[in-house]
């Protein structure tokens, strides 16, 4: 199993985020970038996977200030040298899909290699609506029909992108997009047959490329959070993406994962139950189960009860028959339906062996909510790389080789 960090990322601590405006503060900002580093410095000293990044936009509040994911994945991955950078996260119908898939590409040849993608169709109508506004995303920002439109956009937007990867010149068709359209007249037409490609015999333009492609042309591993209905599950499967679910009932996410083994086999591919999959909750560890209760408290719930839940969040922790406002939006509701885990290395060895001999994955992913003082974050990530990860996975152990001194 791999493990790695998502991050939001947040900016400011909690008491500062509640002074107001938080995300407008450079000072707090580069005090993220700090902590971030020193955190992903460590992770890649002992064999973590990697670092993902969310998409959103105008979050001047400070609690989600993850403006473009691909750039904060070369501002992090130039500073480490093992762990692969991502987007858990992009948003792919608000996305231009050709430059998204020439970003991901130059990243991939920079970190050379060390990157992985994810998609998602967002829910943020505050930016969605607002950048989404030419691909017909302005309103009404909710409904069935919006939603389709989002469903829509975001596979042929997946669609393009695999092309633009897998292909040296590529032309595509689809209900939202033409590539590239009508044949275009190229006055450099005879540099174009020299040395490229992508000609009509009228010498005209009727396929493209881009370039760099990604590092020695390979395709990263793609992820897809969050996985919530078989039917994502499914689409994900089929296509070799990796589903990343955050949904707590067990017998909920164990559809989902027969779910999507069946979507694999299909499509020619037999797993094993849990194989292909992912999954992410908070983990807080502290030396003892008080100090770690103490700890999450103000970590992952503060953001979650206040950011997400009147966004249907806690559908996540929902069981059969209840709604995602079902449910109070505490830090009990969390800790009790599992989706923050927290306690001594004891314990949440204990939680950590009962959750897994469950529900058994590819890939787990942290919530790493950064507004958490650093010094408790680091002890945290401490201890679990010393004494609980080591007991899961054999990727992790703080005894692995540095290269290079750490600032």
């Amino acid at each position: 199993m791999q493990v790695g960090a998502f991050y939001l990322p947040s900016v400011g601590t909690k008491e500062e985020i509640l002074k107001g405006m938080a995300g407008k503060r450079t000072d707090l900002y580069q005090q993220m970038l700090k902590n971030l580093t020193e955190q992903m410095q460590y992770m890649d000293d002992t064999g973590y996977y990697g670092a993902g990044f969310t998409e959103h936009h105008f979050h001047i509040e400070g609690e989600e200030v993850s403006t473009n994911p691909v750039i904060l994945d070369l501002y992090f991955g130039l500073q480490t040298k093992r762990m692969k950078f991502g987007q858990l996260g992009n948003v792919l119908p608000s996305q231009n899909p050709i430059n998204l898939a020439e970003n991901i590409a130059m990243v991939s040849q920079m970190l050379q290699g060390r990157v992985f993608a994810g998609f998602a169709r967002g829910y943020q109508p505050r930016w969605v609506n607002v950048l989404g506004q030419q691909v017909g995303l302005a309103e009404p920002g909710e409904g069935a029909e919006y939603e389709e439109l989002k469903r829509s956009l975001f596979e042929e937007h997946f669609e393009i992108i695999m092309n633009a990867w897998t292909k040296d010149t590529f032309s595509f068709k689809g209900k939202h997009w033409q590539i590239p359209g009508k044949p275009i007249k190229w006055a450099a037409h005879e540099v174009a047959r020299s040395y490229g490609q992508g000609l009509n015999e009228n010498n005209d333009i009727v396929e493209i490329g881009i370039a760099p492609p990604t590092f020695n042309k390979s395709i990263p591993e793609l992820f897809m959070p969050f996985a919530t209905s078989e039917r994502s599950i499914k689409w994900g499967m089929e296509r070799g993406i990796i589903p990343v679910t955050i949904m707590t009932h067990p017998e909920i996410v164990k559809s989902h994962f027969i779910a999507g083994q069946e979507a694999a086999a299909a499509a020619g591919r037999n797993l094993k139950f849990g194989e292909g999959m992912a999954m992410s909750r908070e983990i807080v560890v502290a030396d003892t189960d008080a100090e770690a209760e103490a700890i999450a408290r103000e970590a992952g719930s503060f953001i979650w009860n206040n950011f997400f839940v009147p966004f249907g969040f806690n559908g996540a922790v929902a069981g059969p028959g209840e709604g995602p406002f079902d449910l109070p939006a505490t830090f009990e509701t969390l800790a009790e339906r599992g989706l923050v885990i927290f306690g001594s290395p004891d314990t949440v060895n204990r939680k950590l062996e009962a959750l897994l001999k469950q529900l058994p994955v590819d890939y787990f992913w942290m919530f790493i909510y950064n507004h958490m003082p650093q010094k408790a974050c680091l002890r945290s990530l401490e201890l679990l790389t010393e004494k609980v990860w080591p007991n899961f996975t054999d990727k992790i152990g703080a005894a692995a080789p540095r290269t290079r001194a750490r600032a």
